[in-house]
């Protein structure tokens, strides 16, 4: 029996050595899970940053980037040109892709290529005829551009063929309205983009991957900003809130201006203020025709005659007379009192994944105390804190006294970020109605406004999935975002709080947590207009967008874009209720102003509107309808991109270019994970998964050990009886 003892004892010891070896390699798996290999990059590696390449496993960079933002703001409306300026400093021919932010409101509707003195302006095409044109353009040596929508707020600039010291200039402009609220006039740029995460049952939905900042590869991209204001009345302030600023004026005429060039690693926000007689209670911007009627739009209707089809079905045609307007009114001033303030149960949800390290977490935490101070008596609350996992502060919502606000603070105290953004689950729970959870509470709970807060940097890519259950689950509830850090995803925020009834909230730094959460808490705690409409005097509905209407609150304007035939043309009534009473306004149209782009703002408006309400049922005859539109009206969209190819092939394809992607650049305030500088916080990452798999054999192991030690339990025994 002692030969199979000492076969049986080599195998074990055989088997013992690959063990350790699997922890090796598990232990060293965890670390590569961090510090990802060149191949793991992707388009969806998102932030501003410099394009490189990688040879031999090294990081290189191939091609710089030098971006410049300029924008005219004119009273309510801005145009903004951001021009991406590529410097090949290599000795290659390079391809170059870069990912990049816009504001989620951006109706971006022009491009041009730059190469010296020579100007070619892009052409809108249907995505695929675009991507295809500007492949066809690489591979015949040709010097092109093309820009593609991937989110609503992130977009894709490719170039081909640049020149070894050469360059490139792109230009992109869009049209957009500007922020108003509580007498404060302002505009937002993003400048970065959190890493998105997305669950591992995403519905079919493309994950996006993960950036991971790779060692001494780190290089700060710069942006110059250059911004104009005509208010068309003085202001008694103007203020750069995250970006140190330099300002001059002429009168009206106001410039703004960054003091050097910044880095590009959080969102820029400019804002501005005027005399209390200076503020608008309505203003009305109008144009009529089209802002682009060019052959493209034909043929696109030619190609679709050939085949039998018209996308709009006869809604419009590129010859357009059609008078275009934005509307902005102010409800009116009402005074807030005791008997129209009811009991609220207010939910308070925080994100505590991974993506909230460092300052997002710490503004948070700092802001559920403010929001725990604005409850009354008569109201109830609940926390609930989400990551990979849901926790809530108890199992129904707490009356507001003291001991329930002590223990909140305490349950506040003791939040962490880590892990990933699992909110779909943290939305669930957050738009469960306790009313109908208890039907012993109906009687008592039945008149409470309830309404959920829910504290986020938005960092998900599985956004549809996310609408839908807002859309389906949402009931009575009203929901509120407030962005967290330094560049949250402003577009998801923004449009789930459209869904939810809501209105979102973006805080940028420390300093502002108190005055913006109280500012939220004073303004939900009574909507002054609810139940919004608009129609003729005849009785007719306007071409509107957005078609649902949110309620609004004191010092919030109402924001629609109207779509009339110009021979048509008559008063609006907008009405709703005020304190449960009926309340009407109507609008004459006798200070339009004439301006650029507003057709651009009203077909933004109606894609948007279209594709947040799309689902698996209507997915093909909204995407229809939206590449439809962004031809009509020359619009970047999901369905619609932008190209340029100069015809003059200059490549002479000796060798072929190398492809150079963007490297990421960590937003500010976005804390490293403990074990390295280089590397984002592990938002979406199995690490929980090889730590396990790494102590389990590291058990297996030890127990190896001991057994060739003759130290387990009853070994001896075993031992002896095979002797």
């Amino acid at each position: 029996m002692q030969p199979f003892f000492f076969v049986t004892r080599l195998s074990v010891h055989h088997v013992g050595k690959l063990l350790y070896l699997c922890l090796f390699i598990v232990v060293n798996a965890s670390v590569t899970t961090v510090h990802a290999s060149p191949a793991g990059y992707q388009d969806d590696d998102i932030t501003q940053g410099s394009l490189v390449y990688f040879q031999q496993g090294q990081v290189i960079q191939a091609l710089a980037l030098d971006t410049q933002v300029s924008m005219k703001v004119s009273g309510l409306l801005n145009r903004v040109t951001v021009k991406q300026v590529f410097i090949n400093d290599s000795d290659l021919w390079v391809n170059g892709r870069y990912l990049f932010p816009l504001p989620e409101t951006a109706a971006v509707d022009s491009m041009a290529l730059r190469i010296g003195d020579k100007v070619i302006n892009g052409q809108i095409q249907p995505k695929k005829q675009a991507l295809h044109t500007f492949e066809t353009a690489k591979k015949q040596g040709k010097q092109a551009s093309l820009l593609q929508q991937q989110r609503r707020n992130l977009f894709i600039s490719e170039v081909a063929n640049l020149a070894p010291h050469g360059q490139l200039v792109v230009e992109i402009s869009y049209q957009q309205k500007i922020e108003y609220s509580d007498g404060v006039f302002s505009l937002r740029f993003p400048l970065a983009i959190t890493p998105r995460y997305n669950p591992q049952d995403n519905h079919g939905v493309e994950p996006l991957a993960q950036p991971e900042l790779m060692a001494n590869t780190q290089i700060d991209t710069q942006v110059n900003m250059q911004v104009s204001i005509d208010a068309g009345f003085e202001l008694t302030s103007l203020s750069s809130l995250y970006h140190p600023i330099k300002q001059s004026n002429k009168g009206h005429l106001y410039s703004v201006s960054f003091t050097g060039k910044q880095i590009a690693d959080r969102d820029f926000v400019l804002q501005w203020q005027a005399n209390v007689g200076a503020l608008p209670q309505a203003a009305t911007f109008y144009q009529t025709g089209k802002t682009h009627v060019e052959a493209d739009v034909k043929s696109y209707f030619e190609i679709n005659k050939v085949n039998g089809t018209d996308p709009l079905q006869g809604q419009s045609h590129p010859v357009d007379n059609s008078l275009y307007s934005l509307v902005m009114l102010m409800p009116p001033s009402v005074e807030v009192s005791e008997q129209h303030l009811i009991a609220r149960e207010l939910i308070l949800v925080i994100d505590t994944s991974g993506s909230m390290s460092g300052q997002s977490i710490t503004q948070a935490k700092q802001a559920l105390p403010f929001a725990l101070a604005g409850l009354r008596d008569i109201d109830t609350f609940n926390i609930i804190e989400f990551n990979s996992d849901v926790s809530m502060l108890s199992a129904t919502p707490l009356p507001a006294n003291s001991r329930n606000i002590d223990r909140a603070k305490r349950f506040i105290y003791a939040l962490e970020a880590d892990g990933g953004t699992e909110m779909r689950s943290a939305l669930q729970t957050a738009l469960v109605d306790s009313v109908q959870q208890d039907s012993n509470q109906t009687d008592i709970r039945s008149d409470m406004l309830r309404q959920v807060i829910f504290m986020t940097d938005g960092a998900v890519g599985n956004e549809h999935e996310l609408y839908q259950l807002i859309n389906d689950q949402l009931g009575d509830s009203r929901l509120f975002t407030v962005g967290i850090g330094s560049a949250p995803n402003s577009d998801f925020m923004r449009r789930a709080a459209t869904m939810g009834r809501g209105t979102f909230t973006y805080i940028g730094d420390e300093s502002e947590v108190q005055q913006k959460i109280e500012q939220l808490l004073n303004k939900i705690e009574q909507p002054v207009l609810t139940n919004i409409g608009l129609h003729y005097l005849d009785g007719s509905v306007p071409d509107y967008w957005p078609t649902t209407i949110s309620d609004l609150y004191q010092n919030e304007p109402l924001w629609v874009s109207i779509k009339s035939a110009s021979h048509q043309q008559q008063p609006i009534i907008v009405s709703g209720n005020i304190n449960g009473q009926y309340w009407q306004q109507q609008l004459d149209f006798e200070n339009n102003q004439a301006a650029k782009g507003i057709d651009l703002l009203w077909a933004n408006a109606q894609i948007t509107s279209l594709e947040l309400y799309k689902d698996n049922a209507s997915r093909d005859r909204v995407n229809k309808q939206v590449e439809a539109l962004g031809i009509l009206y020359h619009l970047v969209t999901s369905q619609t991109s932008l190209v340029a190819v100069d015809v003059t092939p200059v490549n002479p394809l000796i060798d072929s270019p190398i492809d150079v992607k963007l490297q990421p650049h960590m937003p500010h305030g976005l804390q490293a994970a403990p074990s390295s500088s280089q590397v984002l916080p592990q938002t979406g990452t199995s690490s929980r998964l090889w730590l396990l798999i790494g102590f389990s054999l590291l058990s297996l192991g030890l127990l190896h050990y001991l057994w060739l030690r003759q130290c387990l339990p009853g070994q001896l025994l075993v031992i002896e009886s095979n002797e």
